[in-house]
Protein backbone atom coordinates (compact mmCIF):
# COMPACT_ATOMS: atom_id res chain seq x y z
CA UNK A 1 0.00 0.00 0.00
CA UNK A 2 1.36 3.61 -1.34
CA UNK A 3 2.15 6.10 1.29
CA UNK A 4 -1.22 8.12 -0.09
CA UNK A 5 -3.47 5.18 0.36
CA UNK A 6 -2.15 4.35 4.01
CA UNK A 7 -3.00 7.71 4.94
CA UNK A 8 -6.37 7.71 3.27
CA UNK A 9 -7.39 4.57 4.92
CA UNK A 10 -6.13 5.64 8.46
CA UNK A 11 -8.50 9.26 7.57
CA UNK A 12 -11.11 6.47 7.00
CA UNK A 13 -11.13 4.90 10.05
CA UNK A 14 -10.51 7.75 12.26
CA UNK A 15 -13.96 9.10 10.39
CA UNK A 16 -15.97 5.61 11.40
CA UNK A 17 -14.84 5.51 14.79
CA UNK A 18 -15.98 9.39 15.72
CA UNK A 19 -19.41 8.13 13.99
CA UNK A 20 -19.08 5.18 16.10
CA UNK A 21 -18.24 6.89 19.44
CA UNK A 22 -20.97 9.46 18.92
CA UNK A 23 -23.98 7.09 17.95
CA UNK A 24 -23.18 5.06 21.05
CA UNK A 25 -22.56 7.41 23.51
CA UNK A 26 -25.89 9.66 22.17
CA UNK A 27 -28.26 6.81 22.10
CA UNK A 28 -27.25 5.38 25.84
CA UNK A 29 -27.46 9.12 27.54
CA UNK A 30 -30.23 10.56 25.33
CA UNK A 31 -32.68 9.36 28.47
CA UNK A 32 -31.29 12.44 30.32
CA UNK A 33 -33.07 14.41 28.05
CA UNK A 34 -35.90 14.08 29.83
CA UNK A 35 -34.40 14.43 33.60
CA UNK A 36 -35.11 17.05 36.07
CA UNK A 37 -32.89 19.00 37.92
CA UNK A 38 -31.47 17.36 41.32
CA UNK A 39 -31.98 19.63 44.56
CA UNK A 40 -28.34 18.77 45.25
CA UNK A 41 -26.19 21.35 44.35
CA UNK A 42 -28.91 22.04 40.79
CA UNK A 43 -30.37 24.24 43.03
CA UNK A 44 -26.97 26.74 44.10
CA UNK A 45 -25.75 26.30 40.55
CA UNK A 46 -28.87 27.08 38.39
CA UNK A 47 -32.67 26.97 39.86
CA UNK A 48 -31.73 29.33 43.24
CA UNK A 49 -28.82 30.80 41.54
CA UNK A 50 -29.95 34.52 40.55
CA UNK A 51 -26.79 35.66 39.36
CA UNK A 52 -26.83 32.54 36.71
CA UNK A 53 -30.78 33.74 35.92
CA UNK A 54 -28.87 37.14 34.72
CA UNK A 55 -27.69 35.35 32.05
CA UNK A 56 -24.63 36.60 29.98
CA UNK A 57 -25.16 40.35 30.74
CA UNK A 58 -22.09 42.39 32.26
CA UNK A 59 -23.07 42.25 35.88
CA UNK A 60 -23.28 38.35 35.26
CA UNK A 61 -19.71 38.20 33.49
CA UNK A 62 -18.06 40.50 36.05
CA UNK A 63 -19.75 37.81 39.03
CA UNK A 64 -18.69 34.81 37.60
CA UNK A 65 -14.71 36.02 37.58
CA UNK A 66 -15.04 37.32 40.87
CA UNK A 67 -17.29 35.02 42.83
CA UNK A 68 -16.25 32.01 45.07
CA UNK A 69 -19.77 30.90 45.70
CA UNK A 70 -19.94 27.26 46.58
CA UNK A 71 -16.20 27.36 47.62
CA UNK A 72 -14.90 27.13 44.34
CA UNK A 73 -13.75 29.74 41.49
CA UNK A 74 -14.49 28.38 38.44
CA UNK A 75 -15.76 31.22 36.01
CA UNK A 76 -16.04 29.03 32.95
CA UNK A 77 -18.24 26.69 34.46
CA UNK A 78 -21.12 29.60 35.57
CA UNK A 79 -20.20 31.39 32.04
CA UNK A 80 -20.89 27.92 31.01
CA UNK A 81 -24.28 27.50 32.80
CA UNK A 82 -25.72 31.43 32.07
CA UNK A 83 -24.85 30.89 28.42
CA UNK A 84 -27.40 27.89 28.92
CA UNK A 85 -29.52 29.96 30.71
CA UNK A 86 -30.13 32.79 28.56
CA UNK A 87 -31.31 29.42 25.46
CA UNK A 88 -32.87 27.54 27.87
CA UNK A 89 -34.56 29.23 30.94
CA UNK A 90 -35.04 26.66 33.61
CA UNK A 91 -35.86 23.92 31.58
CA UNK A 92 -33.66 20.93 32.57
CA UNK A 93 -33.60 19.18 29.50
CA UNK A 94 -31.46 22.01 27.63
CA UNK A 95 -28.27 22.02 30.43
CA UNK A 96 -28.70 18.04 30.24
CA UNK A 97 -28.10 18.10 26.39
CA UNK A 98 -25.21 20.85 27.12
CA UNK A 99 -23.76 18.33 29.60
CA UNK A 100 -24.16 14.94 27.23
CA UNK A 101 -22.57 17.02 24.40
CA UNK A 102 -19.31 17.87 26.03
CA UNK A 103 -18.94 14.12 27.16
CA UNK A 104 -19.55 13.25 23.39
CA UNK A 105 -16.75 15.88 22.51
CA UNK A 106 -14.85 14.87 25.44
CA UNK A 107 -15.14 10.98 23.95
CA UNK A 108 -13.69 11.83 20.84
CA UNK A 109 -11.35 14.00 21.70
CA UNK A 110 -9.93 11.21 23.98
CA UNK A 111 -9.49 8.92 20.78
CA UNK A 112 -7.87 11.49 18.65
CA UNK A 113 -5.70 12.83 20.85
CA UNK A 114 -4.25 8.87 21.46
CA UNK A 115 -4.19 8.25 18.34
CA UNK A 116 -2.11 11.09 17.53
CA UNK A 117 0.45 9.86 20.21
CA UNK A 118 0.19 6.69 19.31
CA UNK A 119 -1.05 5.75 16.33
CA UNK A 120 -3.24 2.29 17.49
CA UNK A 121 -6.73 3.01 15.88
CA UNK A 122 -8.13 0.10 17.44
CA UNK A 123 -6.52 0.31 20.83
CA UNK A 124 -7.51 4.12 21.36
CA UNK A 125 -10.73 3.07 19.72
CA UNK A 126 -11.60 0.29 23.07
CA UNK A 127 -9.82 3.49 25.32
CA UNK A 128 -12.67 5.98 24.58
CA UNK A 129 -15.05 3.57 24.01
CA UNK A 130 -14.84 2.57 27.83
CA UNK A 131 -14.40 6.27 28.71
CA UNK A 132 -17.51 6.94 26.94
CA UNK A 133 -19.65 4.23 28.48
CA UNK A 134 -18.83 3.47 31.86
CA UNK A 135 -21.76 3.38 34.52
CA UNK A 136 -19.00 5.32 36.70
CA UNK A 137 -19.11 8.56 34.60
CA UNK A 138 -22.90 9.09 34.89
CA UNK A 139 -22.74 11.06 37.47
CA UNK A 140 -21.00 13.37 35.21
CA UNK A 141 -23.11 13.33 32.67
CA UNK A 142 -26.50 13.60 34.26
CA UNK A 143 -26.14 15.94 37.30
CA UNK A 144 -25.95 19.07 36.08
CA UNK A 145 -24.12 20.53 39.02
CA UNK A 146 -20.81 18.70 37.47
CA UNK A 147 -20.96 20.54 34.40
CA UNK A 148 -17.67 22.04 35.96
CA UNK A 149 -15.73 18.17 35.36
CA UNK A 150 -17.21 17.93 31.73
CA UNK A 151 -15.77 21.21 30.75
CA UNK A 152 -12.46 21.11 32.32
CA UNK A 153 -12.30 17.76 30.98
CA UNK A 154 -12.74 19.21 27.91
CA UNK A 155 -9.87 21.45 28.25
CA UNK A 156 -7.65 19.20 29.62
CA UNK A 157 -8.02 16.96 26.25
CA UNK A 158 -7.17 19.75 24.46
CA UNK A 159 -4.18 20.76 26.24
CA UNK A 160 -3.14 17.38 25.37
CA UNK A 161 -3.85 17.87 21.78
CA UNK A 162 -1.80 21.27 21.81
CA UNK A 163 1.45 20.18 23.67
CA UNK A 164 1.07 16.96 21.38
CA UNK A 165 1.68 19.66 18.34
CA UNK A 166 4.14 21.13 20.31
CA UNK A 167 5.93 18.37 20.41
CA UNK A 168 5.82 17.55 17.02
CA UNK A 169 7.19 21.07 16.22
CA UNK A 170 8.69 22.72 19.55
CA UNK A 171 7.83 26.71 19.44
CA UNK A 172 6.67 29.42 21.32
CA UNK A 173 3.28 29.70 19.67
CA UNK A 174 2.37 26.13 19.77
CA UNK A 175 3.77 26.10 24.10
CA UNK A 176 1.55 29.28 24.71
CA UNK A 177 -1.79 27.55 23.11
CA UNK A 178 -0.90 24.28 25.42
CA UNK A 179 -0.59 26.83 28.23
CA UNK A 180 -3.36 28.86 27.51
CA UNK A 181 -5.70 25.86 27.10
CA UNK A 182 -4.63 24.79 30.52
CA UNK A 183 -5.53 27.97 32.39
CA UNK A 184 -8.73 27.73 30.70
CA UNK A 185 -9.50 24.15 32.06
CA UNK A 186 -8.50 25.62 36.04
CA UNK A 187 -11.25 28.15 35.04
CA UNK A 188 -13.04 24.80 34.59
CA UNK A 189 -12.45 22.97 37.93
CA UNK A 190 -9.42 22.92 39.61
CA UNK A 191 -8.61 19.18 39.30
CA UNK A 192 -6.25 19.88 36.35
CA UNK A 193 -3.32 21.43 38.73
CA UNK A 194 -1.62 17.59 38.13
CA UNK A 195 -1.62 17.93 34.62
CA UNK A 196 1.83 19.40 34.66
CA UNK A 197 2.39 15.49 35.74
CA UNK A 198 1.15 14.09 33.32
CA UNK A 199 2.49 15.47 30.64
CA UNK A 200 5.80 14.55 31.96
CA UNK A 201 3.91 10.98 31.79
CA UNK A 202 3.56 11.28 28.46
CA UNK A 203 6.81 12.57 27.61
CA UNK A 204 7.84 8.88 28.82
CA UNK A 205 5.41 7.14 27.06
CA UNK A 206 4.15 7.20 24.11
CA UNK A 207 5.43 10.55 23.34
CA UNK A 208 9.18 8.98 24.55
CA UNK A 209 11.17 12.63 25.07
CA UNK A 210 13.37 11.47 27.71
CA UNK A 211 16.78 10.82 26.52
CA UNK A 212 16.61 7.74 28.65
CA UNK A 213 13.30 6.09 27.49
CA UNK A 214 15.56 5.45 24.61
CA UNK A 215 17.50 2.85 25.79
CA UNK A 216 15.10 1.82 28.81
CA UNK A 217 12.26 0.40 26.36
CA UNK A 218 12.27 -3.03 24.50
CA UNK A 219 9.45 -2.37 22.32
CA UNK A 220 9.39 -0.70 19.10
CA UNK A 221 8.79 3.03 18.92
CA UNK A 222 8.21 5.25 15.71
CA UNK A 223 10.71 6.83 14.27
CA UNK A 224 9.51 10.17 14.71
CA UNK A 225 10.49 9.66 18.62
CA UNK A 226 12.84 12.31 19.32
CA UNK A 227 14.51 11.03 22.62
CA UNK A 228 16.43 14.64 23.15
CA UNK A 229 15.11 15.61 26.09
CA UNK A 230 17.20 15.09 29.87
CA UNK A 231 14.45 15.33 32.93
CA UNK A 232 15.48 18.56 33.95
CA UNK A 233 15.14 19.91 30.78
CA UNK A 234 11.76 18.39 30.58
CA UNK A 235 10.97 19.85 34.10
CA UNK A 236 12.10 23.18 33.83
CA UNK A 237 9.72 23.23 30.04
CA UNK A 238 6.84 22.73 32.07
CA UNK A 239 7.22 25.41 35.01
CA UNK A 240 4.67 28.04 33.59
CA UNK A 241 2.19 25.13 34.05
CA UNK A 242 3.49 24.17 37.43
CA UNK A 243 3.18 27.74 38.62
CA UNK A 244 -0.46 28.28 36.77
CA UNK A 245 -1.24 24.71 38.78
CA UNK A 246 -0.23 26.12 41.67
CA UNK A 247 -1.92 29.25 41.78
CA UNK A 248 -4.94 27.63 41.40
CA UNK A 249 -3.91 25.23 44.55
CA UNK A 250 -3.99 28.43 46.47
CA UNK A 251 -7.15 29.88 44.80
CA UNK A 252 -9.09 26.63 45.51
CA UNK A 253 -7.37 26.33 49.58
CA UNK A 254 -8.87 30.06 50.46
CA UNK A 255 -12.39 29.97 48.46
CA UNK A 256 -12.64 26.09 50.46
CA UNK A 257 -11.44 27.86 53.98
CA UNK A 258 -13.62 30.81 53.67
CA UNK A 259 -16.29 28.96 52.39
CA UNK A 260 -16.13 26.89 55.20
CA UNK A 261 -15.94 23.12 52.92
CA UNK A 262 -12.42 22.80 54.08
CA UNK A 263 -12.33 20.23 57.13
CA UNK A 264 -10.24 20.58 59.77
CA UNK A 265 -8.08 18.20 61.61
CA UNK A 266 -10.21 17.81 64.56
CA UNK A 267 -13.24 17.04 62.22
CA UNK A 268 -11.19 14.45 60.16
CA UNK A 269 -7.73 13.34 61.30
CA UNK A 270 -5.06 12.96 59.79
CA UNK A 271 -4.36 9.27 60.13
CA UNK A 272 -8.10 8.84 58.73
CA UNK A 273 -7.45 10.92 55.69
CA UNK A 274 -4.57 8.78 54.50
CA UNK A 275 -6.37 5.11 55.75
CA UNK A 276 -9.53 6.94 53.51
CA UNK A 277 -7.15 7.99 50.71
CA UNK A 278 -5.61 4.40 50.41
CA UNK A 279 -9.40 2.76 50.47
CA UNK A 280 -10.96 4.86 47.96
CA UNK A 281 -7.95 4.35 45.56
CA UNK A 282 -8.99 0.40 46.09
CA UNK A 283 -12.65 1.50 46.06
CA UNK A 284 -12.57 3.30 42.40
CA UNK A 285 -10.77 0.08 40.82
CA UNK A 286 -13.52 -1.70 42.55
CA UNK A 287 -16.01 0.33 40.95
CA UNK A 288 -14.63 -0.03 37.82
CA UNK A 289 -14.70 -3.65 37.61
CA UNK A 290 -17.77 -3.87 39.31
CA UNK A 291 -19.69 -0.93 38.50
CA UNK A 292 -22.84 -1.77 41.36
CA UNK A 293 -24.42 -0.06 44.12
CA UNK A 294 -23.62 3.57 42.64
CA UNK A 295 -24.67 6.53 44.52
CA UNK A 296 -24.79 9.99 44.50
CA UNK A 297 -22.70 10.56 47.88
CA UNK A 298 -20.71 8.39 49.81
CA UNK A 299 -20.67 9.06 53.55
CA UNK A 300 -17.27 9.49 55.17
CA UNK A 301 -17.35 5.97 57.92
CA UNK A 302 -16.97 6.55 61.55
CA UNK A 303 -14.62 3.53 61.76
CA UNK A 304 -13.01 1.41 59.73
CA UNK A 305 -11.49 -2.24 60.52
CA UNK A 306 -7.06 -1.92 60.73
CA UNK A 307 -6.73 -4.63 57.73
CA UNK A 308 -8.60 -2.67 55.56
CA UNK A 309 -6.03 0.14 55.61
CA UNK A 310 -3.25 -2.79 55.31
CA UNK A 311 -4.26 -4.37 52.68
CA UNK A 312 -4.99 -1.51 50.71
CA UNK A 313 -1.78 -0.19 51.46
CA UNK A 314 0.26 -3.70 50.00
CA UNK A 315 -1.71 -3.86 47.19
CA UNK A 316 -1.02 -0.54 45.79
CA UNK A 317 2.46 -1.02 46.73
CA UNK A 318 2.63 -4.45 45.12
CA UNK A 319 1.09 -3.04 41.93
CA UNK A 320 3.49 0.36 41.66
CA UNK A 321 6.81 -1.79 42.27
CA UNK A 322 5.11 -4.39 39.20
CA UNK A 323 5.05 -1.96 37.00
CA UNK A 324 8.34 0.13 37.91
CA UNK A 325 10.06 -3.16 37.62
CA UNK A 326 7.95 -3.87 34.05
CA UNK A 327 8.26 -0.44 32.77
CA UNK A 328 10.98 -1.16 30.32
CA UNK A 329 9.22 -3.90 28.50
CA UNK A 330 5.78 -2.42 29.00
CA UNK A 331 6.12 1.22 29.60
CA UNK A 332 2.60 2.33 29.04
CA UNK A 333 2.26 0.37 32.69
CA UNK A 334 4.31 2.92 34.47
CA UNK A 335 2.03 5.85 32.28
CA UNK A 336 -1.33 4.60 32.77
CA UNK A 337 -0.97 3.38 36.39
CA UNK A 338 0.96 6.89 37.48
CA UNK A 339 -2.15 8.68 35.52
CA UNK A 340 -4.65 7.02 37.80
CA UNK A 341 -2.40 7.65 41.29
CA UNK A 342 -1.35 11.33 40.16
CA UNK A 343 -4.95 12.57 38.54
CA UNK A 344 -6.68 11.23 42.14
CA UNK A 345 -4.68 12.80 44.01
CA UNK A 346 -6.35 16.29 44.29
CA UNK A 347 -10.12 14.80 45.33
CA UNK A 348 -8.82 11.18 47.21
CA UNK A 349 -9.05 13.07 50.60
CA UNK A 350 -5.82 14.70 52.10
CA UNK A 351 -7.15 17.62 51.97
CA UNK A 352 -10.59 17.24 53.29
CA UNK A 353 -13.57 19.00 51.12
CA UNK A 354 -17.31 18.15 52.46
CA UNK A 355 -18.10 15.17 54.07
CA UNK A 356 -17.79 12.13 51.17
CA UNK A 357 -15.19 9.75 51.34
CA UNK A 358 -15.28 9.28 47.69
CA UNK A 359 -17.14 10.32 44.50
CA UNK A 360 -17.96 8.63 41.41
CA UNK A 361 -17.54 11.87 39.42
CA UNK A 362 -13.62 12.04 40.51
CA UNK A 363 -13.27 8.78 38.39
CA UNK A 364 -13.94 10.50 34.92
CA UNK A 365 -10.44 11.44 34.36
CA UNK A 366 -8.22 8.76 36.72
CA UNK A 367 -9.46 5.91 35.21
CA UNK A 368 -8.37 7.16 31.76
CA UNK A 369 -5.20 5.91 33.17
CA UNK A 370 -6.49 2.30 33.91
CA UNK A 371 -8.52 2.01 30.54
CA UNK A 372 -4.95 2.34 28.70
CA UNK A 373 -3.77 -0.75 30.46
CA UNK A 374 -6.39 -2.41 29.50
CA UNK A 375 -6.19 -1.47 25.92
CA UNK A 376 -2.48 -2.34 25.62
CA UNK A 377 -2.20 -4.94 28.36
CA UNK A 378 -4.42 -7.06 27.18
CA UNK A 379 -3.13 -7.97 24.05
CA UNK A 380 0.16 -8.70 25.79
CA UNK A 381 -1.26 -10.92 27.27
CA UNK A 382 -2.22 -12.67 24.56
CA UNK A 383 -0.64 -15.19 22.16
CA UNK A 384 -0.81 -14.05 18.64
CA UNK A 385 -2.66 -16.63 17.11
CA UNK A 386 -5.73 -16.10 18.99
CA UNK A 387 -5.27 -12.57 19.57
CA UNK A 388 -6.38 -11.53 16.29
CA UNK A 389 -9.99 -12.87 16.63
CA UNK A 390 -10.33 -13.40 20.56
CA UNK A 391 -9.69 -9.31 21.21
CA UNK A 392 -12.39 -7.72 18.92
CA UNK A 393 -15.11 -9.82 20.31
CA UNK A 394 -13.63 -9.57 24.55
CA UNK A 395 -13.45 -5.63 23.38
CA UNK A 396 -17.16 -5.45 22.44
CA UNK A 397 -18.35 -7.83 24.81
CA UNK A 398 -17.29 -5.90 27.59
CA UNK A 399 -18.36 -2.34 26.04
CA UNK A 400 -21.74 -4.05 25.37
CA UNK A 401 -22.00 -5.59 29.06
CA UNK A 402 -20.80 -1.85 30.77
CA UNK A 403 -23.46 0.18 28.04
CA UNK A 404 -26.62 -2.02 29.81
CA UNK A 405 -24.83 -1.27 33.31
CA UNK A 406 -25.19 2.52 32.28
CA UNK A 407 -28.27 1.74 30.38
CA UNK A 408 -29.70 0.35 33.71
CA UNK A 409 -28.46 2.54 36.39
CA UNK A 410 -29.03 5.97 34.23
CA UNK A 411 -33.18 6.43 35.99
CA UNK A 412 -31.32 6.74 39.38
CA UNK A 413 -30.94 10.60 38.21
CA UNK A 414 -34.39 10.92 36.77
CA UNK A 415 -34.74 13.14 39.65
CA UNK A 416 -33.98 14.05 43.28
CA UNK A 417 -35.93 11.60 44.49
CA UNK A 418 -34.89 8.63 42.26
CA UNK A 419 -30.62 9.67 43.33
CA UNK A 420 -31.61 9.56 46.83
CA UNK A 421 -33.66 6.42 47.20
CA UNK A 422 -30.82 4.94 45.59
CA UNK A 423 -28.47 5.74 47.29
CA UNK A 424 -30.37 5.40 51.22
CA UNK A 425 -30.79 1.80 49.44
CA UNK A 426 -26.96 0.88 48.72
CA UNK A 427 -25.32 2.89 51.70
CA UNK A 428 -25.35 3.53 55.28
CA UNK A 429 -25.48 6.06 57.60
CA UNK A 430 -26.32 8.23 54.37
CA UNK A 431 -27.17 11.86 56.26
CA UNK A 432 -27.02 13.89 53.06
CA UNK A 433 -29.51 11.57 51.60
CA UNK A 434 -31.45 11.46 54.30
CA UNK A 435 -31.98 15.28 54.41
CA UNK A 436 -32.36 15.56 50.66
CA UNK A 437 -35.17 12.92 51.10
CA UNK A 438 -36.85 15.34 53.81
CA UNK A 439 -36.79 18.10 51.03
CA UNK A 440 -38.70 15.99 48.70
CA UNK A 441 -41.41 15.15 50.98
CA UNK A 442 -41.42 19.03 52.68
CA UNK A 443 -42.05 19.94 49.00
CA UNK A 444 -44.55 17.47 48.73
CA UNK A 445 -46.63 18.66 51.70
CA UNK A 446 -46.04 15.99 54.08
CA UNK A 447 -44.37 17.43 57.00
CA UNK A 448 -43.78 13.99 59.24
CA UNK A 449 -42.76 12.19 56.76
CA UNK A 450 -39.95 15.01 55.80
CA UNK A 451 -39.92 15.59 60.02
CA UNK A 452 -38.54 11.72 60.55
CA UNK A 453 -36.04 12.32 57.45
CA UNK A 454 -34.41 15.50 59.05
CA UNK A 455 -34.05 13.87 62.24
CA UNK A 456 -32.18 10.64 60.57
CA UNK A 457 -30.41 12.84 58.96
CA UNK A 458 -29.29 14.96 62.77
CA UNK A 459 -29.15 11.97 64.61
CA UNK A 460 -26.19 10.55 61.89
CA UNK A 461 -24.47 13.79 61.92
CA UNK A 462 -26.01 16.50 64.29
CA UNK A 463 -24.22 19.26 62.86
CA UNK A 464 -25.29 19.24 59.38
CA UNK A 465 -26.84 22.25 59.84
CA UNK A 466 -29.14 22.38 56.09
CA UNK A 467 -30.86 19.79 58.14
CA UNK A 468 -31.21 21.22 61.31
CA UNK A 469 -32.62 24.27 58.96
CA UNK A 470 -35.23 22.43 57.08
CA UNK A 471 -36.56 20.72 60.29
CA UNK A 472 -36.71 24.41 61.82
CA UNK A 473 -38.89 25.45 58.75
CA UNK A 474 -41.24 22.40 59.69
CA UNK A 475 -41.57 23.59 63.19
CA UNK A 476 -42.16 27.51 61.97
CA UNK A 477 -45.01 25.90 59.46
CA UNK A 478 -46.56 24.52 62.34
CA UNK A 479 -46.79 27.29 64.25
CA UNK A 480 -43.82 26.33 67.19
CA UNK A 481 -41.93 29.91 66.45
CA UNK A 482 -39.78 29.70 69.44
CA UNK A 483 -38.72 25.49 69.23
CA UNK A 484 -37.88 27.04 65.68
CA UNK A 485 -35.71 29.91 66.89
CA UNK A 486 -33.95 27.44 68.47
CA UNK A 487 -32.82 25.22 65.87
CA UNK A 488 -32.22 28.16 63.46
CA UNK A 489 -29.56 29.44 65.88
CA UNK A 490 -28.32 25.90 66.41
CA UNK A 491 -27.82 25.38 62.54
CA UNK A 492 -25.90 28.97 62.65
CA UNK A 493 -23.47 27.50 65.24
CA UNK A 494 -22.72 24.62 62.90
CA UNK A 495 -22.17 27.11 60.02
CA UNK A 496 -22.53 30.82 60.70
CA UNK A 497 -22.25 31.08 56.78
CA UNK A 498 -25.93 29.52 56.09
CA UNK A 499 -27.76 32.36 54.41
CA UNK A 500 -30.76 30.43 54.81
CA UNK A 501 -30.43 29.80 57.93
CA UNK A 502 -29.85 33.40 58.68
CA UNK A 503 -33.27 34.58 56.91
CA UNK A 504 -35.40 32.00 58.20
CA UNK A 505 -34.19 32.96 61.77
CA UNK A 506 -34.60 36.62 60.63
CA UNK A 507 -38.67 35.26 59.99
CA UNK A 508 -39.14 33.85 63.03
CA UNK A 509 -37.54 36.81 65.14
CA UNK A 510 -39.83 39.06 62.71
CA UNK A 511 -43.03 37.44 63.85
CA UNK A 512 -42.20 37.71 67.46
CA UNK A 513 -41.49 41.54 67.10
CA UNK A 514 -37.75 41.47 67.96
CA UNK A 515 -37.37 43.10 64.50
CA UNK A 516 -34.29 44.93 65.06
CA UNK A 517 -32.70 41.62 65.39
CA UNK A 518 -34.44 40.12 62.66
CA UNK A 519 -33.31 42.82 60.39
CA UNK A 520 -29.47 42.22 61.17
CA UNK A 521 -30.24 38.63 60.35
CA UNK A 522 -31.67 39.47 56.64
CA UNK A 523 -28.73 41.40 55.85
CA UNK A 524 -26.48 39.12 57.15
CA UNK A 525 -28.16 36.60 54.95
CA UNK A 526 -27.97 39.47 51.77
CA UNK A 527 -24.21 39.99 52.77
CA UNK A 528 -23.64 36.04 52.12
CA UNK A 529 -25.73 35.80 49.14
CA UNK A 530 -26.41 39.07 47.30
CA UNK A 531 -29.06 38.01 45.10
CA UNK A 532 -31.36 36.61 47.65
CA UNK A 533 -34.62 37.65 46.96
CA UNK A 534 -36.50 36.24 49.93
CA UNK A 535 -34.03 38.02 52.32
CA UNK A 536 -33.96 41.03 50.79
CA UNK A 537 -38.29 41.48 50.25
CA UNK A 538 -37.63 40.82 54.42
CA UNK A 539 -35.83 43.33 55.02
CA UNK A 540 -37.57 45.55 52.64
CA UNK A 541 -41.06 45.07 54.45
CA UNK A 542 -39.37 45.78 57.95
CA UNK A 543 -38.28 48.88 56.39
CA UNK A 544 -42.01 49.91 54.85
CA UNK A 545 -44.01 48.70 57.27
CA UNK A 546 -41.86 50.92 59.47
CA UNK A 547 -40.60 48.19 61.83
CA UNK A 548 -37.38 49.65 61.84
CA UNK A 549 -35.19 52.24 60.20
CA UNK A 550 -33.70 52.78 56.80
CA UNK A 551 -31.06 50.26 57.00
CA UNK A 552 -27.53 51.82 55.75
Amino acid sequence: MTKKATILSEKYHGIMVVLLLTAIVLTLYWPVTGYEFIAMDDNMYVVENPDIQKGLSRQGIFWAMTTLYTTNWHPLTWLSLMADYEHYGLSAAGYHVSSLLLHILNTILLFTVLRRMTGETWKCLTVAALFGVHPLNIESVAWIAERKNLLSTFFWILTLFAYIRYVEREGWLRYLQALFLFALGLMAKPMLVTLPFVLLLLDYWPLRRFRKANHDFTEDFPESASGRHTLPGLLKEKIPFFLLSLLSVLITLYAAKIGGAAKSITDFPFSRRIGNALIAYISYLEKMIWPVDLAIFYPYPTSRPMWKFTVAFLSLTAVTVFVAFKRKKHPYLAAGWFWYLITLLPVIGIVQVGFQSMANRYAYVPLVGIFIIIAWGVPDLLRTQIRRWCLPAAAVALILILSFSTWAQLPHWRNSETAFRQALRVTEDNFLAQAGMGDVWQRRGDLQIARLHYQESLRIQPGYAEARNNLAVILMKEGRVAEAEVEFREALKHKPDLAEAHNNLGEALASQEKFQEAAAHFARALELKPGYVVAKENLAKLVSDRKIGIHK
